[in-house]
């Protein structure tokens, strides 16, 4: 197995539609397992305007998964945060040790912080990549036990 991780915006369409059936798949996982917040239009729209930089993770040339990242730059401090935000696919938490390249292209546009947003459960791989976490986010549903 040889994984690499290609940044795509730079892609012709047709390649990466080459990947489309597969990215496809990927995220209607993430809308299923996620429906308040994400819909298949939402996200393909975010990656296509190049709002959210889409990264896939390939096996050879073989679809893996894909992460999104998304530039955040502070108006009033000027300081430029790269966010992962989705992660779809096969190889979870695996998958962790291709985030130096990430790394590496963050820090050649000028950034000043990568910030990794998951679920608890990857806490201890992106420690072990040099990762801790920042802020906790806390939700409660309101619409049930009313």
């Amino acid at each position: 197995m040889t994984l690499s991780i290609h940044l795509t915006s730079d892609w012709p369409f047709e390649r990466v539609a080459r990947y489309g059936k597969d990215i496809t798949a990927a995220m209607k996982k993430l809308v299923e397992r996620y429906p308040n917040d994400l819909t298949l239009e939402s996200m393909a729209e975010e990656i296509i305007s190049g709002k959210l930089q889409l990264w896939l993770i390939l096996d050879d040339e073989e679809f893996k998964a894909f992460v999104t990242s998304e530039i955040k730059v502070n108006e009033a401090t000027s300081h430029k945060t790269v966010q992962l935000t989705e992660l779809a696919g096969d190889g979870g938490i695996d998958l962790v040790s291709m985030i130096d390249d990430i790394e590496k292209w963050a820090i050649d546009i000028g950034a000043h912080e990568l910030m990794p947003l998951g679920r608890e459960g990857w806490r201890k791989p992106l420690a072990k990549a040099g990762y801790k976490p920042k802020l906790t986010l806390y939700s409660k549903d309101l619409t049930n036990g009313r």
